[in-house]
């Protein structure tokens, strides 16, 4: 993957309407807890967006924000290949582009960037609705207060080359490296090649990641506290 592959915007980017640009404009807050709404006579253990009883709930103004952020925490297909409609329900309600689930402090953007994971969700599909709500004016830098993860963090941990090309694009020169303290103090490299995230570590070398940013703390093995040694290894290419 290369800046260009993802510098144009993907079909079906238009998808959110003119409503969530034409809401009013709100300071972001941090969600209450709920838990996923279920249908109640059936036996459901997931929430899934294309049971006609699922859909139901989803598209009843009287599910709340709460609850949907709570429908997105569930890390089945059926939820995560469908980021775009449950997080467009979730706008319509009334919820700040850069609010917070408050069980997990993530906001929309850091759900896309989980979204994509492969295997389970699908990375088209997450990048088209973050590039939507990065228009909306989604904070690629916001940390949860959990983790310390930003969506560029969150992109790395899941292997998610087309998140990290989407959220680099809307951030500020020299961010690539951008530290976390949950992974002591590594970078998004640091966390991809830990989790031998191949494609990842691709991406955010191609995007300017130091390979020779070292960490000093021993969690991290010999290798992946200093990246420059994926390459000579032979673990990892830079192309």
């Amino acid at each position: 993957m290369t800046k260009e592959d993802i510098s144009e915007p993907a079909e079906g980017d238009r998808v959110l309407g003119c409503y969530a640009r034409n809401a009013p404009h709100q300071r972001a807050v941090i969600h209450q807890v709920a838990s996923a709404p279920m249908p109640s006579d059936s036996e459901f253990s997931f929430f899934d967006p294309s049971e006609p009883q699922c859909r139901e709930i989803l598209q009843d103004p009287n599910t709340t924000i709460p609850e949907l952020f709570a429908v997105l925490r569930q890390w089945v297909p059926q939820v995560q290949k469908n980021i775009d409609v449950i997080g467009i329900e979730i706008l319509k309600r009334g919820c700040g582009v850069n609010d917070r689930d408050g069980l997990t402090d993530m906001s929309l953007l850091h759900y896309c960037c989980k979204a994509g994971a492969p295997g389970i969700g699908d990375a088209e599909i997450a990048a088209g609705f973050a590039r939507q709500l990065l228009a909306l004016g989604a904070d690629p830098n916001l940390r949860s207060r959990w983790t310390n993860m930003r969506a560029l963090h969150y992109a790395a941990y899941f292997d998610v080359p087309q998140l990290l090309g989407v959220v680099l694009q809307a951030s500020q020169p020299g961010e690539v490296d951008a530290t976390c303290s949950d992974f002591d103090f590594g970078t998004a490299l640091h966390i991809a090649a830990s989790n031998l995230c191949t494609s990842a570590v691709k991406c955010l070398l191609e995007f300017g990641a130091n390979p020779a940013f070292r960490v000093s703390f021993l969690c991290f093995s010999s290798i992946t506290r200093h990246p420059t040694l994926l390459l000579s290894s032979g673990i990892f290419s830079a192309h």
